[in-house]
C-alpha cells in the first residue's frame, strides 16, 4: 500500500509563524493568565562526553562548559519563574533532553533542582524525567536525584547486542550495560525507561528478540523502539551506505521485537513506538505534548510553545519568539491523534469536516482492506502491520486534510 515508509512523526503542516520579541512575550506572561492550569517544563542539556554515532542532535561534547550552563539556567528559572502567566500553572511535568542531561555533576543537579523545587508550582503528580546515557547516570547521582523528586528516567540502551553497541558507539559493553542497569532497577522505585534500535547494519531476528527479552527480565517500565534513521552528519551517515536497507528486513525486526514484548500479557502500546508495562508510564510529557498543553522551553535548543506564541532557543543570548496561528496549532493537536493504536472518530471530527471525515473513512477502509486496522463503531485499531506503517498513513492523511487547516 506505500513504497516507503516514514519511520518517525512529524506534523506535516507548513510553519506560518509571525515574527514577535522575547520582550513581547515577557510582556504577556506578566499581564495574562492562562486558560490552561497544566503545563511542561522542558529543559535542553546539549552536551555529550561521547557522541552516539546515529545522533545529529543539538549538542556539543563536553568542554568545561558545564558551571557556566549552570548559571545560565537557574537566570532562565529565575526570569520565568516570576511571570504572573508561569506562577498560575501548575506543572505536569518536567523533561530533561539533550544531549546528556545526566552529564551535569552532582553539585550542578542540585542546584538546579532546588530551584525547580521552589520556583515553580509542581504538580503532587508531576512526572519528572531526566533522558541518560548508562555510563552517565551513577547509583548516588540517581538517589540523589530521585531525592528531588526525579521519577522518570529514559536511558538510550539503544541494543545490548556487541557489535551493535560498538557500531552505535555506546560506552558499555553488554555484560557491564545489562549488570549497571539491573543495578539501576533494584535502587529506583521510579518509572526506569530504555529506548532500543533496530533495523542496525547486519542485525539479525534473534538480535532484536534478545534486546526484548532483556528488556522484559529487567523490569523495564516502557520502551521506545526505533528504526535507525541516518541523519544528515551523523558517523553513521559518513561511513556506511545506508542503501543497506530492506524494508521487508526492516519489518521483520520490528515484528520480532513487537511479538517478544507482547509473549507476555504484562505489556500494551503507549504510542506507535513505545511499549509498556501495563498501569506502569503514563509518559505525560508526551500526552500533554499532543494534547496541546503550554511548554516552557529552557536551555540553548530547547523548543515549546505558551498559549499562542512559539519559542526557540538557538543560543544563550538569541531566542526565536513566533506567533503561531490557531489552525496550525489545531493542525499540531490533530496529527498527534495518529501516533496511537486505537484512534476515534469523533476526536477526528473535532478538527475536520464532514466531508474530509468521508475522505478519511474511505482511505481507512483501503488500510482496513490491507490488514493495516479494523474498523469499529467508534474508530480504528491499528493491527501490528499498521503500526509498522503508523508514521507513514500519518503523513497521508495529513496531505488529505490540509485544506481544512489553511
Amino acid at each position: 500500500m506505500f513504497e516507503t515508509r516514514v519511520k518517525s512523526h512529524h506534523s506535516g503542516h507548513p510553519k506560518r509563524s509571525t515574527f514577535s520579541s522575547e520582550n513581547e512575550l515577557f510582556s504577556f506572561l506578566d499581564e495574562n493568565l492562562s486558560e490552561q492550569k497544566q503545563g511542561v517544563i522542558y529543559f535542553h542539556v546539549p552536551f555529550c562526553d561521547n557522541i552516539c554515532s546515529f545522533c545529529s542532535m543539538n549538542r556539543t561534547k563536553l568542554d568545561e562548559e558545564l558551571d557556566e550552563y549552570t548559571e545560565y539556567l537557574l537566570a532562565q528559572i529565575d526570569a520565568f519563574s516570576e511571570r504572573m502567566y508561569i506562577k498560575a500553572k501548575s506543572f505536569e511535568s518536567v523533561y530533561f533532553g539533550g544531549g546528556t542531561p545526566t552529564i551535569l555533576k552532582q553539585k550542578h543537579l542540585e542546584r538546579i533542582l532546588t530551584a525547580i523545587n521552589e520556583k515553580f508550582n509542581l504538580s503532587s503528580e508531576c512526572e519528572f524525567n531526566f533522558e541518560s546515557t548508562l555510563h552517565n547516570l551513577s547509583l548516588s547521582k540517581l538517589k540523589m536525584m530521585s531525592e528531588f523528586g526525579v521519577n522518570r528516567f529514559s536511558i538510550g540502551i539503544q541494543t545490548f547486542n556487541e557489535r551493535g553497541r560498538k557500531l552505535l558507539n555506546r560506552v558499555h559493553n553488554s555484560k557491564n550495560a545489562i549488570e549497571h542497569l539491573s543495578k539501576l532497577r533494584e535502587n529506583f522505585n521510579g518509572l526506569l525507561c530504555t529506548d532500543i534500535i533496530y533495523n542496525y547494519p547486519e542485525q539479525s531476528v534473534s538480535d532484536v528478540i534478545e534486546d526484548a527479552k532483556i528488556v522484559k527480565s529487567l523490569g523495564i517500565d516502557s520502551t521506545s523502539f526505533y528504526s535507525l534513521i541516518f541523519f544528515q552528519g551523523s558517523e553513521l551517515a559518513k561511513s556506511i551506505d545506508p542503501n543497506y536497507y530492506d524494508l521487508q528486513t526492516d519489518k521483520n525486526l520490528h515484528h520480532a521485537f513487537v511479538d517478544e514484548m507482547f509473549s507476555s500479557d504484562e505489556y500494551e502500546y503507549m504510542e506507535l513506538t513505545k511499549i509498556a508495562k501495563k498501569g506502569r508510564d503514563k509518559y505525560k510529557y508526551i500526552r500533554l505534548t499532543h494534547a496541546g498543553v503550554d511548554i516552557l522551553p529552557l536551555g540553548v535548543g530547547a523548543g515549546g510553545g505558551i498559549a499562542d506564541y512559539g519559542i526557540y532557543n538557538m543560543k544563550k543570548t538569541m531566542k526565536m519568539v513566533g506567533i503561531l496561528p490557531k489552525a496550525d496549532l489545531e493542525f499540531k493537536k490533530f496529527s498527534a491523534l495518529f501516533q496511537y493504536v486505537d484512534v476515534k472518530f469523533d476526536d477526528m471530527k473535532k478538527y475536520i469536516s464532514d466531508d474530509t471525515f468521508k475522505t478519511l473513512l474511505e482511505f481507512f477502509k483501503k488500510c482496513e482492506n490491507n490488514g493495516l486496522l479494523s474498523i469499529n463503531d467508534t474508530g480504528y485499531t491499528l493491527s501490528k502491520d499498521g503500526v509498522f506503517w503508523g508514521n507513514s498513513m500519518s503523513e497521508e492523511i495529513s496531505k488529505m486534510v490540509q485544506k481544512d487547516f489553511e
